[in-house]
């Protein structure tokens, strides 16, 4: 089976999860390989990107959070990804995000756990620990 038809049906069996949002899923070959948005609609607060990229490398991308799940061809790795996109969807999931001089600099996707929270994926870019530092939390309220 290809990386694509892998892909492919982790983003049907993502839809099927959650049939209350509506989610569209394009082949964009000069970008990436396959790719689903979720568009800001009734039950998501936000945009949710996802996508294929280099052949082995399950992406999520929505407000300051962008993580890349790879090998993904690793069952491990797409139950990993699932888990994450799921849990961001339906708002069992939140990302803490670190900003810096107004900009974020660091972001943890969080699910919840025995301690509260634990951190199950981190984006950071490199930075000068210059500025305060803000936290603000970015979570899915889907009854809202």
């Amino acid at each position: 089976m290809s990386t694509v038809e892998i892909a492919r049906e982790t983003f049907e069996r993502i839809k099927a999860a959650n049939p209350h949002l509506k989610m569209e899923i394009e082949e964009v070959p000069q970008y990436v390989e396959l790719a689903m948005n979720i568009r800001r609609q009734a039950g998501l607060d936000f945009d949710v990107y996802l996508n294929l990229q280099n052949d082995d490398e399950l992406h999520l991308q929505f407000e300051s959070f962008c993580g890349a799940w790879f090998p993904f061809t690793e069952p491990a790795r797409v139950s990993e990804y699932e888990a994450a996109v799921n849990g961001v969807l339906s708002g069992t999931y939140r990302t803490k995000i670190i900003n810096r001089r107004g900009s974020p600099v660091k972001a943890l996707l969080q699910a919840p756990s025995v301690q509260e929270w634990s951190t199950v994926f981190s984006w950071s870019k490199l930075h000068l620990p210059i500025g305060e530092k803000a936290i603000s939390y970015v979570q899915n309220q889907p009854n809202t």
